[in-house]
């Protein structure tokens, strides 16, 4: 599920194109250099956002890891990549072990409750 962080630039992305196509057409309308150091502006800005969009996206993602009420989890790393989401949760006696989460741009979960248990099982998710 992408941020709101992420959403944000990619509305702002948008603004920006459309800002910039207004900009060059009334360049071509009629030529002025404060038009063309909008468009100059307008450019380098879109660039910015574009690299923030790729670059937050690349290698960061969340993981959430929480036991609680008498729940374990115990070697079970996770890895994340692309903005990705892994949880692993076990409560009330809940327990999960040996059950590592490779995400890469998938949102995954693990939930272990009331005794439950998840034992062995890797879960590999995304392209």
């Amino acid at each position: 599920m992408p941020s709101r962080t992420s959403k944000i630039v990619t509305a702002a992305g948008v603004v920006l194109g459309v800002a910039t196509g207004i900009v060059t057409n009334l360049i071509t309308s009629r030529w002025s250099w404060s038009l063309a150091a909008t468009l100059a502006v307008l450019v380098v800005v879109a660039v910015v956002i574009a690299l923030r969009g790729t670059g937050g996206t690349q290698g960061s993602g969340q993981v959430r890891v929480r036991a609680h009420r008498g729940g374990s989890i115990t070697d079970s790393g996770i890895t994340v990549r692309n903005g990705a989401v892994a949880e692993q949760l076990a409560t009330r006696r809940g327990r999960i072990r040996n059950s590592p989460v490779i995400s890469r741009g998938a949102d995954t979960a693990q939930q272990a409750t009331r005794g439950g248990e998840i034992e062995g099982s890797p879960l590999d998710a995304g392209p």
